[in-house]
This record gives structure tokens, sequence and C-alpha cells, in this order.
């Protein structure tokens, strides 16, 4: 009898976690999207970030500030391993400032125009994800970028985000914001 019990607990949580889908499951349209991500105010917090170096399998790790200027971009400010800043407020990261500007500011015809879109809720919040489309000026670039948030008071809040390029580098980003 423990062994059948065990056996069908086996094939239950196997069933449950084949059964899990990515956010890749879930295309969805442009107009979707955008109703269905919340509103996103100007805000503040930190930040840690890995890089994962694909030639290298090698993984850098640094952290600081995160501040996200709503109609203008994101400005992270690494306080280590160095100090530095990057700026996605203006035309030298014209992508990923698009990207960001258009969630943000749910214009997503830029996005609608470039990229293949995903979108779906999960139990603590929501994922948007991005691929480019085939034959489009990005897709030698970048596999995708994932976007993990959550909608608190009716306010988003971008928890992490994920950029996996096509040939250097993953970079994962998780923030602290609330």
């Amino acid at each position: 009898m423990k062994k059948t019990a065990l056996l069908v607990l086996f094939f239950f949580l196997y069933g449950a976690a084949a059964g899990a889908q990515s956010v890749f499951s879930y295309k969805t349209t442009a107009e979707n999207a955008a109703k269905n991500t919340p509103a996103f105010e100007s805000t503040s917090c930190k930040f840690s970030q890995e890089k994962l170096m694909k030639s290298s399998n090698m993984t850098l790790k640094s952290g600081g500030n995160f501040k996200f200027i709503k109609d203008k971009g994101v400005i992270f400010e690494t306080t280590y391993p160095i100090q530095s800043t990057a700026s996605y407020t203006s035309g030298q990261n014209k992508v990923v400032n698009r990207v960001i500007k258009s969630i943000t500011n749910k214009d997503y015809s830029y996005l609608e125009k470039n990229f293949d879109l995903y979108h779906m809720n999960t139990k603590t919040g929501w994922v948007l994800a991005l691929t480019p489309k085939a034959g489009g000026q990005l897709q030698g670039e970048m596999k995708n970028i994932q976007i993990f948030g959550t909608n608190t008071n009716g306010k988003g809040h971008i928890n992490k985000i994920i950029i996996d390029a096509t040939s250097i580098k993953t970079t994962q980003t998780f923030t602290d914001c609330k």
C-alpha cells in the first residue's frame, strides 16, 4: 500500500511539474499586454545583478541603486564591485530604453512592431516576455527579455529582469522595489 501511495504521489508531483508552463506558452497582443500590466510610478530602490558570460561560464555580480523615472527610463548606479552609472534614459542604450519606456507608458506600438509578446499572471504577480520578431533588426542581438513584476495597491513594481543575449551573456537583475 505504501509503495502504491508513493507511486501515485510521484506521478502527481511529476505531472504537476511537467504541466507547469513558461510565459512563452502565453502569446498575447499588445492590447492585452497593456491591459494586463499595471501602471508604473517613478521609484528608487536597491538592485543586485548577475551576468553569466556564456563564453567563459563565469558569473559577474554587481549591485547598487536602481532609479526608474517615469517617461524617461532607468538608471543603474552600481556601487559594487566598482562604481559606475548606466543610464537607460537616452539614446545611448536605444533598445533597452525604448522597451522600458514602452512598457511603463503602456505604449506597446514599438514592442508590437519589433517583438512577439507573451504575458502571464502568476500567484505573486505577472510576467511579460519579449522575443525579437523573425527577420527583425533585433533578432541577432538577443533571444528574449523577461520582466517579472507585482501589482501592489494599483502600482506596478518590477522585481526581476532577465535579458538573454544571443552570444555574449545572460543578465538577471533583481530589485527590491515595493
